[in-house]
């Protein structure tokens, strides 16, 4: 409202014969500008109940991107604690076999490297399927 004219002053209606006084209006002024302040201002809440759920949506699609990122790098973060458990496995079966390997008595050495040789066999059967392509070392897969 402070944008009104100071000099704008309301009239009082004045006499109008019957005739012309059926399609003469007087508009006030103060009512004008307040109903059109009223409609801009619901113009702009419905832009900004827009805006609002634009926003809510964005944040959803975000939080859904980033659950899919989490169990993605649960997964990975699960592939490589598997890997790794079975590096170690695998190395302690290259130790053993060195071992058995230095031993003279040959008997023992073959029964040791079937031992090995069944263990190594079990590491390899219990290795989970995963994302194992991009992970090609120590993998069993065609990758």
């Amino acid at each position: 409202m402070s944008d009104l004219k100071s000099d704008l002053k309301p009239i009082a209606p004045r006499q109008i014969d019957g005739a012309a006084a059926a399609s003469a209006r007087v508009i006030d002024f103060r009512r004008y500008r307040l109903a059109r302040l009223i409609n801009d201002a619901s113009v702009q809440q419905g832009e900004l109940a827009r805006m609002m759920r634009a926003s809510a949506d964005e944040r959803t699609q975000l939080a859904q991107a980033l659950q899919g990122a989490q169990r993605h790098l649960a997964t990975i973060a699960d592939s490589y604690s598997h890997l790794l458990t079975r590096l170690a496995r695998e190395k302690e079966f290259r130790t053993a076999c060195q071992e058995a390997a230095e031993l003279d008595d040959l008997d023992e050495m073959i029964r040791r490297r079937d031992a090995l040789a069944s263990e190594l066999l079990d590491i390899r059967r219990t290795a989970r399927p995963g994302p194992c392509p991009g992970l090609t070392a120590g993998c069993d897969r065609p990758g």
